[in-house]
């Protein structure tokens, strides 16, 4: 009898501690609340953050940076185009951007919204950087504002003055931290036949000039400020012309400092055994995605396979149109960084005075800020989480 109260109690004791693991292994574990630490998101992955076109066109209209006697400039975010691509008509392949949830939205679809919000009874786009660069656009509310913003670009040049002011983020400190050059641009034919690619060249002659076979570069450039370690730079390049990326072109090559985010010609340079070196535009290393110091993407919260979502750092600072309009009315348009932008130059300790407010001459809005509150929070560059 004594042995079967034994024999039952320890049935009794294993079969609850059976019990006990089936909860245990069946049951989810409890949760404890965390402390309120709230993540954002990337600046990467929210470069276009506008859920539909209605609210990109008025998204736009917040972007107004300039307004006066029918001249308006609005600050053109990343990524988006002046107008629809016509894949029937262009032979060549539309850029892959690498933009995180890219919207195909484009400027010609908030024109008429901005002209309306702003009193116009239409607007037209006169000067625009491409796609992939951000920065000041130039609208037209007449034919005469059309012809006068064309007749003071062709005056600056007429007085070499360089109208268009870019900045931009270079990967590396330049070989030369300021100066001045005239070099041209020219589609160079390389060892396979019918392959060609645009170089720049110091020298070239009048013939050559006078066929169209070159384009002339002016540029004067200057390094605004240095990243620790020399991981990167805040570069202020005027450019004459925009022609086949002229901007990232000349860094990569002349100064040996490609642009972050660029891939058409990033790999250009190259460091080759320790030494920053050019790369013949005609071998297949100089067409594939370039390679990113680890350092530098630590500091951007990066890793290697996810580098196509970089932007290319370039920004259409400024626009000066000289005596528009009329003689001695010279005018100066500054856009404000991109929010991706500013955020980059924080996270490699640029030089914070670089980046005071602007003030433009603006009339019938009262909002020249590219940035909300909610935008500023997601900013918070101590906060966000890294791309993995």
């Amino acid at each position: 009898m004594e042995n079967i109260l034994i024999k039952s109690t320890m049935n009794y004791h294993i079969l609850r501690l059976m019990g006990c693991s089936r909860l245990n292994h069946t049951q989810p574990k409890l949760k404890l609340p965390k402390k309120n630490k709230v993540t954002k998101s990337h600046p990467y992955r929210i470069i276009h953050p506008w859920k539909s076109k209605a609210l990109f066109c008025e998204s736009m209209v917040k972007q107004v940076i300039y307004n006066k006697d029918g001249l308006v400039a609005i600050n053109k975010p990343y990524g988006i185009s002046s107008r629809p691509f016509d894949f029937e008509n262009k032979k060549k392949q539309q850029t892959v951007s690498g933009i995180f949830n890219e919207k195909k939205y484009v400027l010609t679809d908030a024109v008429p919204h901005i002209a309306k919000e702003l009193g116009y009874e239409s607007l037209v786009i006169a000067k625009t950087p491409e796609k992939f660069t951000s920065g000041v656009t130039l609208l037209s509310a007449s034919d005469k504002i059309t012809e006068a913003i064309a007749k003071s670009m062709r005056r600056a040049e007429g007085a070499r003055i360089i109208p268009r002011t870019y900045w931009t983020v270079t990967r590396r400190n330049p070989i030369f931290p300021e100066g001045e050059r005239r070099v041209a641009m020219k589609l160079m034919e390389g060892p396979e036949k019918g392959v060609k690619e645009v170089v720049i060249v110091p020298k070239w002659s009048e013939n050559e000039r006078a066929r169209g076979d070159i384009k002339i570069l002016n540029v004067q450039f200057k390094v605004l400020s240095t990243a620790s370690h020399n991981l990167a730079s805040l570069m202020e390049v005027k450019a004459s012309t925009s022609q086949w990326h002229a901007v990232r072109l000349f860094a990569a090559t002349v100064t040996l400092s490609p642009i972050l985010g660029d891939r058409v010609y990033g790999s250009r340079a190259q460091n080759v055994m320790g030494k920053f070196l050019l790369v013949s535009p005609f071998v297949e290393a100089a067409h594939v995605p370039p390679k990113l110091d680890p350092d530098l993407l630590k500091t951007i919260k990066m890793i290697p396979s996810k580098t196509n979502m970089i932007p290319a750092h370039v920004h259409l600072r400024e626009m000066f149109l000289p005596s528009f309009l009329k003689k001695g009315n010279d005018i100066s348009i500054t856009a404000p960084l991109q929010p991706e932008f500013i955020w980059t130059c924080d996270q490699l300790g640029f030089k914070e005075q670089l980046f005071m407010p602007i003030n433009n001459e603006i009339n019938s809005t009262n909002n020249n800020s590219t940035l909300n509150n909610d935008e500023e929070e997601q900013l918070d560059s101590k906060q966000c989480l890294a791309i993995t």
